[in-house]
């Protein structure tokens, strides 16, 4: 039963696919063109396009927007939404934060920080509240690879936990005429959580691309964990393992 939960969690994201592909229509991302010649005249070089996403494939083209090459300074951003939970957690909650993004030719960043209303269903009460900063660089095909560090604490009437998480790993931007997507795969190592050394595969997908120069943004999270009980006095728990998952839904708006 377990194993069909977490494939139907796996299932949710690959069907949400075809109406937030639709939707993107409303905001479409487009890669800009490089200059290209003509039999008439000298090259020309296209007209900037709205939401273009930063190409990977146009090197250090002179032909290309300058905007197209991004830009060292920080956007910042809000976010909203609704999250899944398993693992004690109540089985959904809301979720609002806000951080600053960085996309360049070759450089990805962000910064953000959140918090989730979900209570722990042992006490009724709690909320987690987390910090997160990435970085990544990014090649001329669009695959980009990199890693960071994340913090979070969950705090109930009865008791608290907090720990610092590693998190490695990469991603790729696809982008088409009217289209455009980010892939992304991290691994969240355990870091000093000693009670319960979570850790395990986060996948997210943007729907368009932060590479692009839209201001909404759809990103799907979810989360596939494993984990020991709750260490105590001479118990560290280890014999006792288990999985969890999570599924984050949240509509962004990038300033």
């Amino acid at each position: 039963m377990n194993m069909i939960r977490r494939f139907a969690l796996w299932l949710v994201p690959i069907l949400m696919l075809g109406p937030c592909a639709a939707a993107q229509q409303v905001f479409p991302a487009a890669y800009v063109t490089p200059t290209t010649s003509t039999a008439d005249g000298p090259a020309v070089a296209p007209t900037p396009v709205e939401n273009a996403v930063v190409s990977p494939t146009q090197g250090n083209s002179n032909s290309a927007s300058s905007s197209s090459t991004g830009s060292f300074w920080p956007r910042p951003y809000a976010y909203g939404g609704l999250a899944l939970n398993q693992g004690g957690y109540s089985a959904a909650a809301g979720t609002i934060g806000g951080g600053v993004n960085v996309e360049t030719l070759h450089f990805i960043a962000l910064a953000e920080a959140g918090v989730e209303n979900a209570a722990k269903q042992d006490s009724g009460t709690g909320s987690e509240v987390g910090v997160r900063a990435r970085s990544f660089y990014r090649t001329r095909r669009g695959w980009y690879f990199g890693g960071g560090a994340q913090w979070s604490a969950l705090s109930t009437v009865a008791y608290s936990k907090q720990a610092w998480r590693p998190a490695c790993g990469g991603g790729k931007d696809i982008g088409r005429e009217n289209f455009s997507m980010r892939a992304q795969v991290l691994y969240v190592l355990p870091g000093d959580d000693h009670l319960n050394a979570v850790q395990g595969p986060e996948i997210s997908l943007w729907l368009p691309s932060p590479a692009s120069r839209s201001h909404f943004f759809y990103r799907q999270t979810i989360g596939l964990y494993e984990f020991h009980q709750t260490a105590v006095p001479g118990n560290p728990g280890t014999s006792d393992r288990f999985t969890s998952s999570f599924l984050e839904f949240t509509a962004m708006c990038r300033f």
